[in-house]
């Protein structure tokens, strides 16, 4: 299983071509179903999120996927946001992968101690919450 950690910001966009951030409600229903989605081709794969406050009215997640087949993810994540082309900007060890889109950005990142990166980097507000 391969670990790795994501962080997305999410737009939607209404039926007048207006964006918008969504709430924590329409947030949580995403991950649900980009999970399900994930899961089709994925068997073994389970999601640990957890959404935060930005600001008044804006959220973003952080969630953190066991997985085995890289090439379902990375698709999935692109089409979850609209975007086609993943670009990598150097940081420590291994790069960041990041994904731009109609519908937000994703970043990606490897993880290297999950339960640190869980305790320090999840856990800062909300406790996080499980999919199998």
């Amino acid at each position: 299983m391969i670990k790795i950690g994501i962080q997305f910001r999410k737009i939607d966009v209404n039926d007048n071509n207006r964006k918008y951030n969504p709430t924590e409600g329409i947030l949580k229903k995403q991950i649900r179903t980009l999970h399900k989605k994930l899961k089709k081709n994925d068997k073994d794969l389970t999601t640990t999120y957890v959404i935060e406050k930005d600001n008044k009215w804006k959220f973003h997640s952080h969630l953190l996927i066991n997985f085995t087949d890289e090439k379902n993810l990375h698709s999935q994540l692109s089409r979850f946001i609209g975007g086609v082309s993943w670009n990598e900007k150097e940081s420590g060890l291994y790069p960041i992968k990041q994904c731009c889109g109609k519908y937000g950005e994703v970043e990606t990142h490897y993880i290297y101690d999950e339960t640190e990166f869980i305790c320090n980097y999840m856990n800062k507000t909300e406790q996080t919450k499980t999919l199998v």
